[in-house]
C-alpha cells in the first residue's frame, strides 16, 4: 500500500540513548551530592539501555504499516520496555544496592523521557503519512 510506512526507529532509538546516558550521568551527579558515588546513577544505565534496544528491535523487525497503525506496537513497546527496566533494575538494585531514590528515580525519568520520544514520534508519523489530515489553522472556521 502507498501509504506504509517504517517508524523512525534509529533516529529515536538513538535520541532515547542518549537521553538515557545523559540521565544516567545526572543522577550519578546528583547521588555524589547527596553523599554517594557516582555509580548509583549510573547502575541505571544496565537497566535502561537493554529497555530501549529489545523493543527497538521488536519494532525494527515489523513490517511497515499505516501510519496510525503503528500505535499499538509503540505502545506494547513501551510496555516492553518499562518490564525489562523494572526487571533489570530491581536485580541491580538487589545485587548492587545503590542509592534508591537515586536509582529508581533515574530508571523512572528516563521511562517517562522515552515515552515522549515515543509519542512524539507516532504522533509525527501519523500528521506526516495520513492523507486528509490539515492543522486546525487549516481547517474551516478557524482563523
Amino acid at each position: 500500500m502507498p501509504n506504509e510506512v517504517k517508524l523512525p526507529l534509529v533516529r529515536t532509538g538513538s535520541i532515547a540513548l542518549v537521553i538515557c546516558v545523559i540521565i544516567a550521568i545526572l543522577g550519578g551527579l546528583i547521588a555524589q551530592q547527596r553523599g554517594g558515588v557516582m555509580n548509583d546513577g549510573l547502575w541505571s544505565l544496565a537497566a535502561t539501555i537493554p529497555g530501549v534496544l529489545i523493543p527497538m528491535g521488536i519494532l525494527l523487525a515489523m513490517p511497515a504499516k499505516n501510519a496510525p497503525e503503528w500505535s499499538v506496537p509503540v505502545l506494547a513497546g513501551t510496555m516492553i520496555r518499562a518490564l525489562t527496566v523494572l526487571t533489570i533494575g530491581m536485580a541491580i538494585y538487589m545485587i548492587a544496592s545503590p542509592d534508591r531514590v537515586v536509582f529508581f528515580l533515574t530508571m523512572l525519568s528516563a521511562l517517562m523521557i522515552t515515552l515522549i520520544i515515543d509519542v512524539a514520534s507516532v504522533l509525527s508519523l501519523i500528521q506526516k503519512h495520513t492523507p486528509g489530515m490539515t492543522p486546525a489553522v487549516d481547517a474551516e472556521g478557524i482563523s
